[in-house]
């Protein structure tokens, strides 16, 4: 046995050594005993016994202490010695780190580590002074949800687009007298609008392909914006359409898209059945998409192009005015200006162009029929510098734009000019082989070669060819990622909402709190310049070209981590804002190039990297990826030690979280074996990792056994042969009478996210300062870091804690009225009905749905994936009424993050249980 007693400075407990009776302290027992038993040689069966030391037998100093937890709780102050200057860097203490906000919630396996498994409410220590932000009471809005929903809903005026005649033939009629009744048809099959809906003058029934006789009788389209949303009712047979026409209002600007507008309707709309016998997210969703409507109509009288226009300069002075203001330059805001100063013509020609991917444009070909004159446009816009002309060359100029604006036949002849062999190659290689003949030349004279002969095709000069301002282009690039801080988002973004792609959630207080995300405009070029090669990388795997992608980072990237070792880099930033820094990125871009590494049997190259940037207190939230990765690659290369101390560094690290630090445990256990270190193979979270969950097994018959893809099943169904997925064969056999007659949805993550979102969408909506900087987003900034627990403690804590006083199915309930089809982070509004929702909440129990809805609060990104794919609930008093199933087909294996779901579904008291298939 083990003696305890105090001594030394801090009362630090030490403990008698029972192999060689010294004093050690406590929390470096495993490691003296281990070492100790092998230098006296002790027996086999001696080492087993002090490794199978029961936890009850084994002496503690506090509720959670252990002598056998060396390699989850290290010592911070164990020596270690320096290195050799050749050697990589020692990794990073965790006390440099400030660790993550914490809840007081048990991770999965660990349970043991905390007292109590009940919330801590009070702040976190060392949190500061600075007041938790209070949930703001719901804004008033108007409730377009009623208890009653009239039978008719008010109605809308919109104006009919596309009446003209087409490429199909359809001949539009003149518009028929003020208050003609006008029929509605849903046209499926429009290879422009899958949503469309199409106006006629004779009665035809909905869905019903028109004959030529209705082909002459086309009148026009409604407006994409305003069908978008209706389109859906109809289709799922909620509301039917009732329209008149009615005369052009004079004082109304029609400056609509790709159409003349000599049409107006109004449209009215009926529930098809009762509201008594429809449901109440059906009711929610007439309710919604018809107010939605009615708002689109309003932008359709102008055009979608009018709205970006208008948007986006309200945008750019929204900037002017907030803490972003210094990050556009004096250069840029004089051209915007300029442009803002153009007539209206100019600017919406300005715009198209903005909205295409093409570099260079013929005059000739620009034809847009709410832009007349569009040579005028042209000749505005270059007088005012916003468009260049072909004749003028910049310096840096890259010919590849030039070369790519000429047509087939033109690129032919430039060729023999050059005296090149073409071959009637395609557009590609033409153009390649033409810039690596300029190439071959020097440089300056190449390229004056080649333009010069470009010219040439167009008679020497080239005034029909323009191009935007670079100068513009990079403003306009600036002033759109500023405004969807997303550097994805083009002018259509703008109106993504209008076509009925996403609908914004309402923001409660000021969307400009004075703080910059960027202290300055190199810092903002640094960022968008790395996010730039990031997406290069992205695009050369998606192409399935890895020496592509590997090239890029092994020429930007991978410097950056070699000088991690001799460079002390440290963020600016210790909250949400660290995402916007370049070395987030590039952390991020690392990561990817360790895989790339490894795939090429490139370890030893993986694991000098992965040690450099443990040793950075770069991208925290990585730490347990990399360290994960660090003792795989360093146990493939033999290297034990480096591998065992690896799981020793990474377990006493508070950021290695979720499935990196269960499957850190689980190669801990491995290398304990190895290595023989007994305190390992005695841990008290050794019944933990080594836990497996129950099977539930089925029988079944792969179509497709023999083939390495997803398995495709032969079923018997009610309808007959049908072949499914695995999932949805489980789903199936767990329906079943003899199975449990469970109800169940094939979700993983998604059905946790949709509870955690509706649970906490006041939480996540609140004003928060600095977490929303426009009106284009769905989630704070904050949303997936520790700072998102920090600021909101006590909002969270009172969520969790009205959620385990079984108020869950309430608030739900007020949230999906208020908010339903908006965009909350997480939630899928047809995923599951707010009834079977409520029925998996009151079945999960109120203990058990706090637990996970905390662990995901805390750590949002790492518990986003890896949850069960089956969510089950049934109706039963006394068995279990909630069931979460990983399905598995033949030799599939469990990933870390699975398990850990698994784990902390079981903590949670969820029943859970993994599914084999065999076959």
């Amino acid at each position: 046995d083990l003696h305890l007693d105090s001594m030394g400075e801090g009362l630090e407990e030490w403990a008698v050594c029972p192999v060689c009776e010294e004093k050690c302290r406590l929390s470096q027992a495993d490691w003296h005993v281990g070492t100790c038993l092998i230098k006296k040689c002790a027996s086999p069966s001696r080492k087993r016994k002090f490794a199978e030391v029961g936890e009850r037998d084994r002496p503690a100093c506090g509720p959670d202490a252990s002598i056998s937890t060396l390699w989850s709780v290290l010592p911070e102050t164990r020596k270690v010695s320096s290195p050799p200057p050749s050697s990589p860097p020692l990794f990073i203490s965790p006390s440099e780190l400030r660790p993550p906000s914490r809840l007081g919630i048990a991770l999965c396996g660990e349970r043991w580590r905390l007292p109590t498994t009940g919330l801590d409410s009070s702040p976190a220590r060392g949190g500061g002074t600075r007041d938790a932000v209070q949930v703001a009471a719901p804004s008033k809005r108007v409730d377009v949800m009623n208890s009653s929903l009239p039978p008719k809903l008010l109605r809308i005026l919109v104006p009919l687009h596309g009446r003209k005649r087409d490429s199909n033939d359809k001949v539009f009629v003149p518009m028929p007298k003020d208050g003609t009744p006008v029929n509605v048809v849903r046209e499926k099959d429009n290879p422009v609008d899958s949503r469309a809906l199409l106006c006629t003058s004779l009665l035809a029934q909905s869905e019903k392909l028109l004959d030529a006789e209705e082909l002459r009788n086309v009148l026009g389209y409604l407006p994409r914006q305003v069908s978008t949303h209706l389109s859906p009712l109809i289709d799922e047979g909620l509301i039917f359409l009732t329209a008149w026409s009615r005369s052009t209002l004079t004082d109304t600007p029609m400056l609509l898209e790709g159409s003349s507008t000599d049409g107006m309707i109004e449209l009215s709309a009926s529930l098809c059945s009762p509201t008594e016998v429809l449901r109440e997210e059906q009711l929610m969703l007439v309710a919604s998409s018809w107010s939605a409507a009615s708002q689109a109509s309003e932008d359709a009288h102008v055009g979608l192009q009018e709205v970006i226009r208008r948007r986006f300069w309200s945008a750019f002075g929204r900037i002017r005015c907030s803490a972003h203001a210094h990050l556009l330059d004096t250069v840029e805001v004089c051209v915007l200006e300029t442009f803002h100063r153009c007539s209206l013509r100019a600017q919406r020609l300005a715009f198209r162009l903005l909205q295409r991917k093409a570099t260079w444009f013929r005059t000739s070909s620009l034809q847009y029929s709410e832009i007349p004159h569009i040579e005028a446009a042209v000749d505005e816009l270059r007088e005012r510098g916003i468009v260049l002309s072909g004749d003028d060359r910049e310096v840096d100029e890259n010919m590849e734009a030039r070369l790519s604006a000429l047509k087939s036949d033109e690129l032919i002849i430039l060729s023999k000019r050059l005296g090149l062999e073409h071959h009637r190659n395609t557009r590609k290689k033409l153009i390649g082989t033409i810039l690596s003949s300029s190439r071959d030349i020097s440089d300056s004279d190449g390229g004056q070669l080649l333009f010069h002969t470009w010219l040439s095709i167009f008679n020497g000069r080239s005034s029909g060819m323009v191009r935007l301002c670079p100068v513009l282009l990079r403003s306009v690039e600036v002033v759109n990622y500023l405004t969807f801080l997303r550097p994805d988002c083009g002018l259509q973004s703008f109106v993504l909402e209008d076509v009925g792609v996403i609908r914004y959630p309402p923001h409660r207080g000021s969307l400009d709190d004075g703080s910059a995300l960027f202290t300055s405009r190199s810092d903002l070029d640094a960022y968008l310049s790395v996010i730039a090669e990031a997406s290069a990388v992205d695009a050369a795997l998606d192409a399935g070209d890895e020496k592509t992608a590997l090239n890029i980072l092994d020429t930007n990237i991978f410097p950056w981590v070699n000088s991690c070792s001799s460079v002390i880099h440290s963020l600016k930033h210790q909250n949400f804002r660290r995402r916007f820094e370049p070395d987030w990125v590039r952390a991020k871009m690392a990561t990817i190039g360790i895989t790339l590494l490894e795939r090429h049997g490139r370890l030893t190259d993986a694991v000098a990297m992965l040690t450099r940037l443990l040793s950075c207190p770069i991208c925290p939230e990585r730490r347990g990826t990399w360290y994960l990765r660090l003792i795989i690659n360093s146990n493939h290369l033999g290297r034990l030690k480096d591998a065992t101390q690896a799981c020793d560094r990474a377990l006493q690290d508070p950021w290695v979280r979720c499935g990196d630090r269960l499957g850190i445990q689980r190669r801990a256990l491995r290398l304990a074996r190895k290595v023989k270190s007994w305190g390992t193979l005695g841990a008290r979270w050794r019944s933990d990792i080594l836990w497996e969950a129950p099977i539930d097994s089925i029988r079944a018959q792969a179509l497709n056994g023999s083939v390495r893809e997803k398995k495709r099943y032969c079923t018997i169904s009610e309808v007959g042969e049908a072949t499914v997925s695995v999932e949805e064969l489980a789903i199936m056999h767990y329906a079943e009478e003899d199975a449990g007659s469970w109800r169940g949805v094939h979700s993983e993550s998604r059905a946790w996210m949709t509870l955690f979102g509706l649970l906490f969408a006041d939480v996540i909506l609140s004003p928060v300062p600095g977490v929303f900087h426009g009106p284009f987003q769905s989630a704070p900034l904050d949303l997936g870091t520790d700072s998102f627990v920090e600021v909101r403690r006590d909002d969270i804590t009172k969520i969790l804690s009205e959620i385990r006083r079984g108020e869950g199915p309430k608030i739900v309930r007020d949230v999906w009225r208020r908010y339903y089809g908006t965009a909350i982070y997480g939630v899928s509004w047809v995923l599951l009905s707010l009834d079977e929702l409520c029925d998996i909440i009151l079945g999960l129990g109120g203990a058990a749905l706090a637990e996970v809805m905390g662990l995901i609060a805390e750590d949002t990104s790492g518990w986003t994936g890896g949850a069960p794919d089956l969510l089950l609930w049934r109706h039963s008093s006394c068995e279990p009424k909630v069931k979460a199933v990983e399905v598995k087909s033949k030799n599939d294996q469990l990933s870390d993050q699975q398990r850990a779901w698994l784990l902390a579904l079981r903590d949670a008291g969820v029943t859970v249980a993994v599914c084999r298939v065999s076959f």
